[in-house]
């Protein structure tokens, strides 16, 4: 019979943290508009793109013009289409935590907590000026609209717009309160022209209204009684808001009412996090599936929302540790999608086709549902996973994949010894992929394993049992 083999992660209340996981595996769905799942494929891998040679974390990537604009450490350089970098001289006052980047097409404004940069650039050589304009507050987030920067300011309600077109003039009565509850503003966020003002617990969306005084003022009923848990959390994608909230779920804005997207089992794991405040979020687009991408660092952990299905899925990096996803910020650029390692000074390229991390091993792991039939003995005779069978490589590691499967009879606390499989050599289409006298238990779950660098996709699973008597 075939069984609910593939899917998303913790799609179901559980605090086993073995329990239904999809790692490095995303879902996808019948093309027909349907929602049943069709099969598993690989997230991309990170093929290097620029490696800067330095121990350091990528901490921002912006475009502007014909120029990717990086934050590598406390060095800020400008790279061309071919990858080609050249440094500013003077550096950042920081090293280390991710950075918010806005442009105007002439300047890129960098903001790291606690001060306010300007970039320029002459012939594809930056220069970076600190902002020193006594009116400029302590940033705690930066956005762009209309020609104006917008920065909230750190414990405070209240944001501030730079002149115009001019990120390094500020003036001390160029600012505006969240007025809809007194409430410190965490971050800012300008999507489709609309200012949205993310608060302790509460978020407001504002808009330009071209007054002469004060350009920005607040929607009518644009109020949200959910505020933001994590600056770096928001991002835009799909023509949509999402953020991690200061209750620790995560949120889609349709309109502006607030969706939770998480599942209850990913709340109760961010619920067990011991920091949520330094997670970091970023949206983009590929091959017609929309993610939404938030780590969180202290916890070491990586979860991904595809808003084309609506599943869940994990990413992990460093196999076999599987610590968070390597990916650090994100950014599109030469019809590339450009993604900063969290601290080798690399920059890679999501890559569809590849199926390593750099030159390191990209695991892959399913496991699926408890398997139980009314807690009565099951006897099982053989488990089949549909593979798309026939992608060995022509040489090296890959030539003749395998898939290792294990199963837990104890709700994942412990599990069996590794039982390695082929997948199928090149160009073995028709190769079946089956374990055979596997035992008996009252519950059980299993778990298969991919490390050869191939494309694995999982397109469901059968298993032939008999149900006991008692």
């Amino acid at each position: 019979m075939q069984i609910n083999f593939i899917g998303g992660a913790y799609t179901a209340r559980s605090t086993n943290l073995n329990a239904q996981q999809c790692i490095n595996l995303y879902p996808v769905i019948d093309q027909e508009g349907g929602k049943n799942v069709k099969a598993l494929y690989p997230t991309p891998g990170l093929k290097l793109w620029k490696d800067f040679q330095t121990v350091a974390e990528v901490r921002g990537l912006n475009v502007m013009g014909d120029y990717l604009i990086a934050v590598v450490g406390d060095t800020v350089y400008a790279l061309d289409k071919n990858g080609n970098a050249n440094s500013a001289s003077t550096t950042l006052n920081t090293s280390s935590g991710v950075v918010f980047m806005e442009n105007n097409g002439t300047q890129c404004m960098i903001v790291d907590g606690s001060y306010g940069y300007i970039v320029t650039l002459s012939g594809g050589t930056p220069t970076v000026t600190q902002i020193t304009d006594e009116d400029f507050p302590t940033p705690s987030s930066l956005t762009y609209q209309d020609g104006y920067f917008i920065v909230s300011k750190e414990d405070s309600d209240r944001f501030y717009i730079s002149a115009i077109n001019d990120g390094t003039s500020w003036n001390s009565l160029d600012y505006a309160s969240a007025e809809g509850r007194s409430d410190n503003l965490v971050s800012c966020l300008s999507d489709h022209r609309e200012l949205w003002l993310f608060g302790e617990e509460t978020t407001e969306v504002w808009y330009n209204s071209g007054n002469a005084d004060f350009p920005f003022q607040r929607f009518e009923g644009a109020f949200l009684e959910i505020g933001c848990g994590a600056k770096h959390s928001p991002a835009k994608l799909d023509n949509m808001v999402f953020w991690l909230t200061d209750k620790g779920a995560i949120v889609r804005a349709v309109g502006y009412n607030p969706q939770i997207i998480s599942t209850r089992q990913i709340e109760y794991q961010i619920s067990q996090y011991s920091t949520i405040s330094d997670a970091i979020g970023f949206g983009y687009k590929q091959e017609g599936h929309a993610f939404y991408v938030l780590t969180f660092p202290t916890a070491n952990r990586t979860w991904v929302y595809d808003a084309a299905t609506g599943f869940w899925h994990e990413r992990r990096s460093k196999w076999p540790d599987m610590t968070r996803w390597r990916a650090n910020c994100y950014v599109f650029f030469n019809n590339k999608h450009l993604v900063g390692d969290m601290e080798n000074g690399k920059i890679y390229e999501l890559d569809t086709s590849y199926y390593k991390e750099d030159d390191q091993t990209m695991g892959c792991i399913r496991t699926c549902q408890v398997i139980h039939a009314d807690r009565k003995r099951i006897f099982f005779h053989s488990f089949e996973i549909d593979f798309e069978a026939g992608i060995g490589l022509a040489t090296g590691q890959g030539d003749d994949p395998q898939a290792m499967l294990q199963w837990s009879d104890d709700g994942g606390h412990t599990w069996s010894n590794e039982h390695w499989r082929s997948i199928g050599k090149i160009g073995e289409y028709k190769k079946r992929v089956i374990w055979r006298r596997l035992g008996q238990a009252r519950e059980r779950i299993f778990k298969v394993t991919i490390t050869d660098p191939v494309n694995r996709v999982i397109i469901g699973a059968h298993l032939n049992a008999t149900i006991g008597r008692s």
